[in-house]
């Protein structure tokens, strides 16, 4: 045993979770640690610190590819790190469908990241790297495709800076997770009051960074799911409206709107409730959302 195991025994480090498993919670894979948080989108890539505390501290956001900004940032992006970690959320060139009878044996979902075409048979694409969520209720899955080519290009970027990524997420399709967390923990306690209490119509709406992702769900099943990066820019949000159209026929009046953002102060929720007037609006859109999300908050 060398010196260092016998610190790292000594500090407790030995017995946390290593710093490249992303299925770790991020606070115990970095534990007083400054770790950097980045997000990229059509419009350009915008960043924070996640401080030694937990805390989203000083952030920046430049226009370009992510190439052109790390060329630029990335030797400062190093120094906002006491170790070169980082959590990416990609918000553009990635696609969210929903499935129904994906293969949920286990270590499936490990499966379909490592061997999509072995998890997915025909519905793999060359080239995509994918990620999966199952309704724990029905047969339904959201399933995410990505650009792999896109993410070997960003890991290369990060490694000239002496960066490397700690999890590489889309952050609309994270988002859209914990909603349908957060609705079946809210049936599930309807379920326990009332038996027959829990039906009805939710409409969940993720706007993140200029990508879309809104899905309705009745009682236990996911019915219809629209996925639109790159839809808009900025707080100009007016043409995510369309797109839930369809949807919110088919949830009718009186079904419940739950609205994240990537962050608060959009204004998005008003927008609605005024557009919508036969629908309840809930924003559950918290201070650093996106951030809150990527690290597990």
């Amino acid at each position: 045993m060398t010196i260092s195991d016998i610190k790292k025994v000594l500090n407790f480090a030995a017995f946390r979770p290593e710093p490249d498993d992303s299925t770790e919670m991020w606070g115990k894979r970095f534990p007083r640690t400054r770790s950097l948080l980045i997000n990229i989108s059509r419009e350009g890539v915008a960043w924070s610190t996640r401080s030694k505390s937990g805390d989203i501290v000083e952030g920046g956001e430049l226009q370009g590819t992510f190439e052109e900004v790390a060329a630029q940032m990335g030797d400062e992006w190093k120094d906002m790190t006491d170790d070169g970690w980082c959590g990416i959320s990609l918000n553009t060139r990635y696609v969210v469908t929903l499935e129904t009878n994906l293969s949920r044996r286990k270590g499936g979902d490990e499966l379909i990241r490592t061997n999509p075409k072995a998890a997915l048979g025909a519905r793999a694409e060359r080239g995509k790297r994918y990620a999966v969520n199952h309704n724990p209720e029905s047969n339904t899955s959201l399933l995410l495709a990505c650009e792999g080519g896109g993410i070997d290009k960003i890991e290369k970027s990060l490694r000239q800076f002496e960066l490397q990524p700690a999890r590489i997420a889309c952050g609309a399709y994270a988002m859209l997770i914990e909603l349908t967390k957060r609705v079946a923990a809210a049936r599930r306690q309807l379920l326990d009051k009332n038996p027959e209490g829990a039906g009805g119509s939710v409409v969940m709406v993720v706007c993140c960074r200029g990508s879309v992702l809104a899905l309705h769900q009745k009682e236990e099943r996911w019915l219809e799911l629209r996925s639109r990066a790159d839809l808009y820019q900025g707080e100009e949000m007016e043409p995510v409206l369309p797109i839930l159209a369809p949807l919110m026929e088919s949830a009718g009046a009186g079904a419940e709107i739950l609205f994240a953002n990537d962050d608060i102060g959009s204004g998005f929720a008003e927008y609605l409730q005024e557009q919508l007037p036969e629908n309840r609006v809930t924003e559950v859109t918290r201070q650093n959302h996106l951030w809150s999300v990527l690290t597990d908050r």
